[in-house]
């Protein structure tokens, strides 16, 4: 899950490690639902050390990797049952046919805020893709799909703003960049804000992308602080 929502859902994630949830309704106060959510994190990295995914740097924290397995789990248990939309442009049960008709669908799905609605265009994907933010990477298309599909239980409002979009002169690479806001499903309903890009790069013969490289304008840790801050931001 990862998209912008990642940093939020690696923290949201050890909220309900132990099978408990601040999701359901009746839970604790703020000040009580954050201890519980930080007594946790040390659980979560000692559960940690496993995992067959490549990972951006040898040095990954192992909280953060606790955390992004965690989420990734309890996305699927949560996932909402998602419809695809169809504008009848294109056909989007077909892969693209050419490289012109690949930028068409990468510009639509940007348009319908794909990485937080988790209404994806798949087939403009190669089936093993890369995808890669500032916490985990991976290939697999199917994978990055179903993870999308299942955060809409995990965000209960969002905004996004394009602040750039650029494509290569080849059409090989497009690049974007996005003011996105999103307000999380916890008690206290933080805020979290934060420029966030991604760059795309095309394969010329197959006219599918084989690497979604995301980009944050942001730190880490100060995404944490936002979690655990009431929101100062109204969406």
């Amino acid at each position: 899950m990862k998209c912008p929502n990642t940093l939020a859902l690696l923290v949201i994630s050890l909220s309900i490690s132990d099978g408990s949830s601040f999701l359901v309704p009746g839970t604790s106060n703020h000040a009580a639902a954050m201890g519980s959510l930080k007594n946790r994190v040390s659980n979560l990295a000692a559960k940690s050390s496993e995992g067959d995914d490549k990972q951006p740097g040898e040095d990954m924290n192992p909280v953060t990797k606790a955390s992004w397995y965690a989420v990734e789990a309890f996305g699927k248990i949560f996932a909402p049952m998602n419809e695809k939309d169809d504008d009848g442009s294109f056909d989007e049960s077909q892969a693209p046919s050419s490289l012109k008709e690949t930028l068409v669908r990468i510009q639509s799905d940007n348009d319908r805020q794909y990485f937080l609605s988790g209404k994806v265009d798949r087939l403009i994907y190669d089936e093993q893709c890369i995808f890669a933010d500032p916490f985990v990477s991976f290939a697999g298309r199917d994978r990055f799909v179903e993870n999308l599909q299942n955060l809409g239980s995990f965000i209960t409002k969002y905004d996004a703003k394009m602040l750039g979009y650029e494509v290569s002169d080849d059409g090989l690479q497009v690049d974007t960049k996005v003011m996105v806001k999103l307000e999380l499903n916890l008690p206290w309903k933080p805020i979290l804000a934060w420029p966030w890009g991604v760059k795309y790069a095309i394969d010329e013969s197959s006219c599918l992308v084989t690497d979604h490289i995301e980009s944050w304008n942001i730190a880490p840790v100060e995404g944490v602080k936002q979690i655990f801050r009431k929101p100062t931001l109204k969406l």
